[in-house]
Parts: C-alpha cells; sequence; structure tokens
C-alpha cells in the first residue's frame, strides 16, 4: 500500500507537469500577440519544458525518457501557436475590407528584403501588414479583406487562416497533453532487464 506521503508528493508533481504543460499552450497562443509578450511566452516554454522534465524525474526517477516532456511541451506550444490565433478569431474576429495606404520596405543585412502593407480598416489603421507572399502585395487603393480582433489581442489574419481544421489544433493539444499525463501516472514503471513502454515517458 503506497503511504500517504508519497501519495501525496506524487499528486503534486502531476500537478505540476499538468500546468507545465497547460502553460506551454497558453504561451504558444501568446506567441500570436503583439509587443514585447511574445519574448516572454518563448522563455515560458523553455520553463516550462523545464519543469516538466522535473516532474518526470520526481514521478519515474528511473525513467530514460527525460527528453520526451520537452518534446511533449514543444508540441503542445506549437499546436497552441497554430491553432490559437485561429480560434480566437473565430470567437472575437470581425471579417473586414480594409484599404492599401503604403507599401513599406524592410531591408536588413541578415534577411532578405520584405515588404509590407499599412492598411486601413475603417478606423482603424493596421501597420507594417506582412501578406502570405509576395503576390498578395497591394498597391495603394487596393482592397485587401482581413480578419481584425474585437478585443486587440491577437493580430490580424487572412480570412484563409480563420480555418475549422486550425481550430481543433487546440483542443487536440488539450487531449495530446492530458494522454500523456496518464500515461505518465498508469504506465508500469521500469524493472530491471524488463524495459517497459512507461520507461520511455
Amino acid at each position: 500500500m503506497t503511504p500517504p506521503e508519497t501519495s501525496g508528493r506524487s499528486r503534486r508533481f502531476v500537478t505540476i507537469m499538468s500546468l507545465a504543460l497547460l502553460g506551454a499552450v497558453v504561451a504558444g497562443f501568446v506567441i500570436n500577440t503583439s509587443g514585447p509578450a511574445p519574448f516572454v511566452a518563448l522563455l515560458v516554454v523553455v520553463a516550462c519544458a523545464a519543469l516538466a522534465g522535473y516532474a518526470l524525474l520526481k514521478l519515474r526517477p528511473a525513467s530514460s525518457g527525460i527528453v520526451a516532456p520537452p518534446l511533449v511541451v514543444f508540441a503542445l506550444a506549437a499546436l497552441g501557436f497554430t491553432g490559437g490565433d485561429s480560434l480566437w478569431l473565430t470567437a472575437f474576429g470581425d471579417q473586414v475590407s480594409c484599404e492599401v495606404v503604403s507599401v513599406n520596405t524592410h531591408t536588413s543585412r541578415r534577411s532578405p528584403t520584405s515588404y509590407s502593407n499599412d492598411l486601413m480598416c475603417g478606423s482603424q489603421r493596421i501597420a507594417s501588414h506582412f501578406p502570405d507572399n509576395a503576390d498578395q502585395l497591394g498597391k495603394p487603393g487596393d482592397r485587401v479583406g482581413l480578419v481584425i480582433d474585437r478585443t486587440g489581442v491577437v493580430r490580424v489574419l487572412a480570412p484563409s487562416k480563420v480555418t475549422w481544421w486550425r481550430n481543433l489544433l487546440v483542443p487536440a493539444a488539450a487531449v495530446l497533453g492530458a494522454t500523456y499525463v496518464v500515461l505518465v501516472v498508469r504506465l508500469p514503471r521500469r524493472r530491471p532487464k524488463n524495459v517497459r513502454v512507461g520507461d520511455f515517458l
């Protein structure tokens, strides 16, 4: 029978791992915002990877799969990044027609020259909007369709980027994270000279 203190410690580290995985999804979403928040979110993803690895070592001391938690964290952050803005704009976005005001040229010694548009979407000005490819770059006076966030949290997206399959990536991240935690807790631990699937979680 498991001593109460051991059971309590296990629950604590399961909670730590669960929060680290949840934090990765949220941080992935925050990368889609503007300002300094995306850089902070990247640091949060790294911290979540470290926390998840620490929790695994406490839950499964003999595990040889210490690289698994960081991989899961980065996968969850990628899902949150790819699907989070689409899901948010599905709930809080408006599709509008914007007028191209100007074309901006961005030069750098480290990367090729790129171009963006300044847009007027009704009374809202969108500065330096980068189209998905050069063929979609507008000229002054052109009209461009975009989905803008009523809350101002995430950046604007082209309507083609707000899709049902991208929205599903967020619940998929939740399922992946929950499944990983269950596997870590439920699968048998390593036994001498008998490698199990659970040894790599």
